[in-house]
């Protein structure tokens, strides 16, 4: 008789897609629509109840692969599976009213399955596939209201989802040429070449929203559902940073001060770089997208410290994997209020709906006796462990990333009480309220118990540690109040929604106006001279835009794909 773990972990995986099956069948959907939250029960289960150093081999599964449940995993499988839990019987409730709810729940649970699935993945090859498999999922959440910021969401999403896949598998081939085997804990222990770093660096980052590969993710919360906001923010974001713990060198002790310096320096610019540009947006999902930028700015830094002290690596994964489960439980939360106050306009002058919400918002600020404060105790004992030079480096700027993300807070709160000038006001079902009350419940207490968490649960109430994470939030309280009535009744400044995006939009609209000037000047010569070449040259250069368009219709790009699918399989033969 096999082990029940043996079952459980091809089940965690295997549940949402079978579920997702049942949506494809008319007669089946509404009870796969009923059992769509109940699949993510077995990850759930498993984070719990099964101990870390499970190793399954699977033999039938792409050229063979592995299955496993490190402490790693298990935290991360731990968030996954709650955040895909409780947003999903969300949005059982915010979606009733909307036709294309089964299409969303069938990309919904896919998704879900192969987050699960990269998060089991103890080899090369399975994680690329479950990484790639989920990144494409995701583009049906984004394109869900199908207008045309949706699409246009969509498709800067997929470009960039795109280039990331390329990056991952060029790395990855690279890293492969130098490894005896594909093992996720055989790469742990060997230091990569200079290209395969970057290429990895660069393709997980796309994923983490790191600088400037961040730009799809402020464009794609604020048209997905409120659901598929709270699974991308809190989730599958941190599918990026959980490539960067499996694919870097964690197991050596060797320093990489060049890259440790590189990451330390992008994260700290990502924290800060999130709040000024967050502050400039309306839309409260909008202003929870460039949080979330911000706060992944804060765990890359972390991973930084590894590459700068490597005989930190133990405890240095711990804090990433804490700092994960706070944030994307946290920011999950807040994502599933904003869909609260969007439906029941009227909870905003509720004090109760102002409890609620304010919780997760001073966890992210790591106000004490928080769970941010548990994560920020955290972080701050790990930088102490890092050369003497970061030290001083690391004390000044964590409390001023506490009060950047405070003020951004508040600038959320703001815009997410203030009413607006088009409400479509809906009945608030229990199925839309439980969830959220367990959600901040959750919040609230889970980094109390977890394991990784209450051994810095017992020092928040040292007052030194207390005043750490009392200032800044009063502070940011305060410079908002202050800025406010210096203002007065006056709109603060607004900035375009991705940011750097728009440079690239203004800048290759720039030149295609000056070639088209170009290229109507050369006609004119060319019929004034006789020097019909320049009229030639005009004319090759719009064929070529002709084949383009239609290299670029889907399904010459869908059989393309699966023309290279079938050619990578066979080589792999």
């Amino acid at each position: 008789m096999m082990p029940p773990q043996v079952l459980l972990l091809p089940l965690i995986p295997a549940l949402p897609l079978v579920v997702a099956l049942t949506l494809l069948v008319p007669s089946l959907r509404k009870t796969g629509l009923k059992l769509a939250p109940w699949s993510a029960l077995p990850a759930l289960a498993a984070a719990l109840f099964l101990k870390p150093g499970l190793d399954l081999e699977v033999t039938w599964f792409f050229m063979g692969g592995r299955m496993g449940l490190d402490l790693v995993g298990r935290s991360f499988l731990l968030l996954a599976a709650l955040v895909w839990l409780f947003s999903a019987f969300f949005g059982q409730g915010y979606l009733a009213h909307d036709h294309r709810r089964y299409h969303f729940y069938f990309f919904y649970l896919i998704s879900m399955a192969f987050n699960f699935g990269l998060i089991l993945a103890q080899d090369m090859l399975g994680f690329y596939l479950f990484f790639a498999l989920m990144s494409f999922s995701a583009y049906g959440l984004i394109v869900h209201a199908r207008s045309r910021e949706a699409r246009q969401a969509g498709k800067v999403y997929i470009i960039m989802v795109m280039l990331g896949e390329v990056l991952l598998f060029a790395g990855m081939l690279v890293m492969a040429s130098h490894l005896p085997d594909l093992e996720l804990s055989t790469i742990a222990k060997s230091r990569p070449d200079t290209l395969s770093l970057i290429l990895i660096l660069l393709g997980f980052g796309i994923k983490a929203g790191a600088l400037p590969l961040h730009v799809w993710l402020p464009l794609a919360h604020p048209v997905a559902p409120v659901p598929a906001s709270a699974v991308l923010s809190g989730v599958m974001i941190k599918a990026g940073l959980l490539g960067w713990l499996r694919f870097l060198p964690v197991n050596l002790d060797i320093a990489m001060p060049g890259w440790g310096f590189v990451f330390v320096f992008m994260g700290f610019l990502a924290v800060f770089y999130g709040v000024v540009v967050g502050l400039g947006q309306q839309d409260v999902k909008t202003v929870l997208a460039y949080s979330s930028i911000s706060q992944m700015g804060l765990m890359t830094t972390i991973i930084g410290c590894g590459l700068l002290a490597p005989h930190l690596w133990v405890p240095i994964t711990g804090t990433v994997c804490l700092y994960a489960l706070h944030h994307g439980l946290a920011k999950a939360s807040l994502f599933l209020g904003a869909g609260v106050a969007k439906i029941w306009p009227s909870s905003r002058s509720s004090w109760w709906f102002v409890a609620l919400l304010l919780l997760p918002c001073l966890a992210l600020a790591g106000f004490p006796i928080t769970s941010g404060a548990i994560a920020k105790l955290a972080v701050k004992e790990v930088s102490h462990g890092i050369p003497p030079l970061w030290i001083a480096f690391f004390d000044i700027l964590l409390p001023l990333s506490a009060l950047a993300t405070t003020i951004l807070l508040y600038h959320f709160l703001e815009r997410i009480l203030q009413p607006s000038a088009v409400e479509q006001v809906r009945t608030c079902s229990p199925r839309i309220i439980v969830p959220w009350l367990i959600s901040v419940v959750i919040v609230g207490g889970l980094l109390w118990v977890w394991p990784m968490g209450e051994v810095y649960g017992s020092s928040l109430l040292e007052s030194e540690i207390l005043w750490q994470g009392f200032w800044p939030v009063v502070l940011g309280c305060g410079l908002m109040v202050f800025s406010r009535r210096i203002r007065g009744g006056k709109k603060s400044f607004v900035l375009p929604v991705g940011d750097i995006l728009w440079l690239f939009y203004g800048l290759s609209a720039t030149i295609a106006k000056f070639w088209r000037r170009r290229g109507e000047k050369l006609r004119m010569i060319g019929a004034e001279t006789g020097s019909w070449h320049l009229v030639y040259i005009r004319d090759i250069f719009d064929r070529g835009r002709q084949v383009e368009k239609k290299f670029m219709r889907w399904v010459v790009v869908g059989l393309s794909y699966l023309l290279l699918c079938f050619v990578l399989l066979f080589l792999s033969l």
